[in-house]
Parts: structure tokens; sequence; C-alpha cells
């Protein structure tokens, strides 16, 4: 048996796929095969070996592939978080069942994925619960009807009446929740979990203003009249283009990414241009900084996926945090740990802690709302 055939029989013991012959080669081959660390250094074949693992994973956990071959540099770096964390265990644990070695998530209740769900605060203050059960028209704000389509989006039409009054609507997604609307101009909006969006109900002034806490994805319909939404003491102005902003309070940058068209941004004193596939980065303390942008990366959450890229495991958790709506306890000794992978959103939390169990560097216990992180 080769080294290459032995990581990935023991990946097969990982997903539970190994026949009971297999199991029997994997026992008999575990004291005697000696793997050491400079046998990683041939990037060729950790690619190989990380391409079909991957493709593995992928196949179970309906998870993209991340890598490209040509990077199989970056591969290799994530087969040794993979693999090699586990064949050093086995290595160590001479009395330990291979049984017990399995990366696992102590589940007492499993939590499903977030779903559309929203709050509708009126002008007037008044609140309309938003769910999948509400259709047809919700109200209607000045010469605005607010309606539900069949597909579960939040639509306004001006209706030509008396437009000098100026009502703002603000809707508010919680923890586990998405939402998308229509704006009066036609801009279409995505409203990721823990957001909450102002606007005008209708937009027949000079500019188009809107107010953004958390992320949301825009398609800003071209006019003449500028498009400007307001991040706290920062403001993004366009004329027509798609572009994703994620600003969190809890997150250290508001970060602006740009798939097309031209935006500026701007904090009073300063401002930069962003050109397509590029990422502006900006905190108070710092002022901007433009990046190219993975946008993959910066859309997956609209796209329905979780992509993790070289990511943090606090920032992985936080991004769980929202969606499933869990609160978070750290009972580990290296928060800096980074993680890199493409799980589907509809996926039970349980899935999405068992790919990062995965890796052998942490473990999960889900209890009630509440996620402890272990290693």
């Amino acid at each position: 048996m080769t080294k290459e055939e032995y990581i990935i029989l023991y990946e097969k013991y990982l997903n539970n796929e190994c026949s009971p012959e297999e199991l029997k080669l994997l026992e008999q081959y575990k004291d005697g095969f000696s793997l050491s660390e400079t046998d990683y250094k041939d990037d060729q074949l950790q690619a190989k070996i990380y391409g079909k693992l991957l493709n593995s994973i992928a196949e179970r956990e309906k998870v993209k592939p991340l890598f490209p071959w040509k990077r199989y540099a970056v591969a290799a770096a994530m087969l040794s978080a993979v693999v090699l964390s586990g064949l050093m265990l086995l290595r160590k644990g001479n009395k330990q069942p291979i049984a017990s070695l399995t990366p696992a998530t102590a589940v007492r209740h499993d939590i499903q994925p977030g779903s559309n769900k929203a709050v509708l605060i009126l002008g007037d203050g008044s609140v309309v619960e938003l769910n999948d059960s509400i259709k047809g028209k919700i109200a209607q704000q000045g010469a605005t009807v607010i309606s539900k389509t069949l597909h579960g989006q939040l639509t306004y039409e001006e209706t030509g009446g008396d437009a000098n009054e100026v009502i703002f609507n603000t809707i508010n997604i919680p923890r586990g929740g998405q939402y998308s609307l229509s704006l009066p101009d036609g801009s279409k909006v995505w409203l990721n979990a823990a957001t909450s969006f102002k606007f005008p109900t209708q937009m027949n002034g000079k500019e188009r203003i809107v107010e953004l806490d958390g992320e949301a994805y825009f398609e800003v319909a071209k006019s003449q009249q500028p498009f400007l939404v307001k991040v706290r003491d920062m403001q993004v102005e366009v004329l027509g283009t798609h572009f994703n902003i994620m600003a969190y309070k809890d997150e250290a940058n508001i970060n602006t990414t740009l798939l097309e068209g031209k935006v500026k941004l701007s904090n009073g004193t300063n401002d930069v241009i962003l050109k397509p596939g590029q990422q502006g980065l900006y905190t108070q303390a710092a002022g901007f900084k433009v990046r190219t942008a993975d946008t993959d990366q910066a859309l997956a959450w609209k796209n329905g996926y979780f992509n993790f890229n070289d990511e943090e495991l606090t920032s992985v958790m936080r991004k769980i945090s929202r969606w499933y709506n869990v609160d978070i306890q750290y009972n580990n000794k290296n928060s800096k740990l980074s993680y890199m992978g493409v799980i589907s959103r509809s996926k039970n939390v349980s899935d999405v802690l068992n790919m990062l169990s995965l890796t052998g560097t942490v473990q999960f216990k889900i209890e009630e709302r509440h996620i402890t992180v272990i290693n």
C-alpha cells in the first residue's frame, strides 16, 4: 500500500465508508505505516491527495470544490489540516480504538438553518411580521403600495398619488432569517441575517438614500439620481451597479465588494473609487483600503453557501451564530485556527460543524441554542 492509498483509505474511514475488509487493512497498517512531516513537502502529491479528499467530502456533503488544480500549494496546506492531524493521532494513540478517533459533534437537539423571515416597521410605527404564509397587499404608505409576491419578495410600487410626504420604512432581519425586497425605483436588495435596513417608500427626490446595519447585496436600478447607502460614518454612492456591503458591528471592517459598475466610498474626509472585482475595507481608525475581492466568498451567503477561505475560527462562528440563531461559547486554547471549505447554508448546524471537525483541530457541543467550541 502506498502512502497516498493509505491517506485515501483513512479519509474513507472518517466518512464511515470503509468496508469490513478495508477496516481490517487500515488496522493492519496503522502501526507499521510511518508518515513523517517531510512526506508532505511534495506539493503536487499533496494536491493530488487533497483533490481526492475534497471530492469525496463534496460528494457526501454536497460541498463545492474550492480550489482549482493550479492552486496546489494552497490545497496542500488544507491537506495537512484535514488529514495529517488524524494520522498523527493514529500513531500516538496506540491503545485507542479506531472509532474513537473520528471527529464528532455532540448533539442533543440539532438546529435547522435560517429561513425567510423579517419584521417590517411602517412609517406610523405599526409592525408587520413577514413570513412565508403572507402574500398579496400588506399595507399602503402614502402613494406607495406594499405587497409580498408569491416568491416571498417584498415589493414597493408607487401609485402616482401625492408624492410630497416622505415616509420611511425599516425592515429588521433577525438572527436565523433573511429577506429580499424591491424598492420603489426598481432596485433589488437581499438582506442577510441580523440586519436592519431603512429606506423611503418613494424615491422622487434628488437622491435615493437608504441606511444599512448588517449585510446586504444590492442591484441598483440605473438613474440620474445618486443612490446612497449610509453605513455608520461611511457612505457608498452609486448610479447603477451590483455590490455587497458587510457592515456588522462585531466585525473588524466594513467591507464593500463590487461586482459591476462603479461605486465611491466616502467618510466625509476621504473617498476611494472601486472598480469591478475590488473590495473596499473601512475602519474609522485606519480609513480605506482597497484589495482584490474574493467575490465567491463575499456573495456566498446570498447564493446559499458558507464559503470559508482561510478564515479564522471566530469569524466562522460569527457567521454560524447569525444564520442558525445560536450563542457561541469558547472552551478552547487556540482561537486563531483558520479553515477553508464550502457547504450549503440549507444544512443543519451539525452538518456544518462536522465539516469543520473533520480537520481534527476542533470539536463542538450543541445544547439547545448554545454551541461550545472545544479544542
